[in-house]
């Protein structure tokens, strides 16, 4: 019996059978990569979110430092609120989403914020900043206790 040379290449059960486990890696790699991607933006937004609270309970912090009348009963302060400091009068308040000073928006994304006053005379600043991406929130929190002013 002769002997038939065999014709290189791939039979068409190869190369399916390629393809499929091709497929498999490459959809187990995507969402490795999804993942990773998903994480890289809620870590950057977090960031972001920590820097904004950041920047603006410092802000206040420092304008309430210097208040000449910011004294009071505990409980709850009405916004907006009055005050003033060395740079004449100013006013916080809540318009929307946005803690304003002087009508000038510090923050946005703010899903609450309050000002109160606590037992010790200090001022307590909470803010809620909300999530794009995960509609959570975050929470932020100080005290001030207002130098200039004598009880």
């Amino acid at each position: 019996m002769p002997f038939r040379k065999r014709q290189k290449g791939f039979t068409l059960i190869e190369v399916i059978a390629s393809l499929v486990l091709l497929g498999i890696m490459m959809a187990v790699a995507g969402m490795g990569i999804v993942a990773g991607v998903r994480g890289y933006l809620l870590a950057r937004e977090n960031a972001v979110i920590a820097q904004k609270a950041h920047l603006t309970l410092g802000r206040l912090t420092r304008e309430l430092q210097e208040c000449y009348d910011c004294s009071g009963s505990p409980g709850l302060i009405a916004l907006p609120f009055s005050f003033s400091n060395p740079l004449g009068s100013r006013e916080i308040n809540l318009n929307g989403t946005n803690v304003t000073l002087g009508g000038i928006t510090l923050v946005d994304q703010v899903e609450d914020f309050s000002l109160s006053f606590n037992a010790n005379g200090r001022i307590v600043i909470n803010l809620t900043l909300a999530y794009r991406a995960t509609n959570a929130e975050a929470e932020f929190q100080t005290t001030v206790l207002p130098r200039n002013t004598f009880f």
